[in-house]
């Protein structure tokens, strides 16, 4: 018998439904990314739109090379210019306010929610901080504010939610194992386990088995083990080598 070489392909270690969805959406599974402080918009500055009329809303930008348009800071605060962006981490600020009220803050295009972001008595100057999920679609504006009574506002920026970003498998070998079979003999070689850390998650291994002999043939494993398992039909000692490819999700 010639050569006689065998893989055991598609030994997977299994991952849960969960983690094979991991990032496939555009607002879960999302990645916080935090930012040193910055001003993305101030009503009261020049040209940023002055105060919020009563019971009207106003859109703002999430993202974009200057937020100076909107009061804000003329860099871009170190929000990528992306609609990967889901959610900003935000201490918003209201100003002066006519009357007693509050302001809510939502998505671009989504009808506004019933709920509160911020609550305020006239004249007050009052913050909270909120995570606010933005608009995704490339609109004019990515997020807006409802305000019940005319007010000035404010918002800083302290981070961003993003989706995770799509990274190559890290993929290793443990060394390999032999072991000499004798004539005659039906050798068994346990194939080696993938490394416990990080557990190789959203990955997979195969487990492969090879011989230098002309006349082995291969065995199923026995249950429950992941091996080589092959008989020596030939006249002379022959060698069995068992090994593996680990492959994980680095980070994971």
């Amino acid at each position: 018998m010639k050569s006689f070489i065998t893989r055991m392909a598609a030994l997977l270690l299994m991952v849960t439904p969960a983690f094979a969805q991991f990032g496939i959406t555009t607002g879960a599974d999302l990645v916080f990314t935090p930012l040193t402080p910055c001003r993305i918009l101030d009503t009261r500055e020049p040209g940023a739109g002055g105060t919020i009329p009563a019971g009207t809303a106003r859109g703002f930008k999430a993202w974009g090379a200057s937020f100076a348009a909107q009061g804000g800071s003329a860099t871009d605060c170190g929000i990528p210019q992306t609609t990967n962006v889901a959610a900003l981490a935000l201490n918003l600020v209201v100003v002066g306010p006519a009357a007693g009220g509050y302001i809510t803050a939502y998505p671009t295009g989504v009808a506004q929610p019933n709920a509160s972001t911020l609550n305020y008595v006239a004249g007050d100057i009052v913050a909270n901080g909120a995570i606010v999920k933005v608009s995704q679609a490339s609109l004019a504006t990515d997020w807006t504010v409802f305000t019940y009574a005319t007010t000035h506002f404010v918002a800083d920026v302290l981070g961003y939610y993003s989706r995770p970003k799509a990274v190559n498998l890290s993929c290793t070998n443990p060394p390999e194992t032999t072991l000499l079979v004798a004539p005659g003999v039906l050798g068994r070689l346990a194939i080696p386990a993938c490394a416990t850390v990080n557990s190789y998650g959203g990955g997979s291994s195969s487990g492969y088995c090879s011989t230098d002999g002309t006349d082995m043939v291969g065995y199923g494993g026995t249950t429950g083990t992941a091996e080589c398992a092959m008989k020596n039909l030939g006249s002379v000692s022959a060698t069995i080598t068992a090994g593996r490819r680990c492959c994980g999700v680095p980070g994971r």
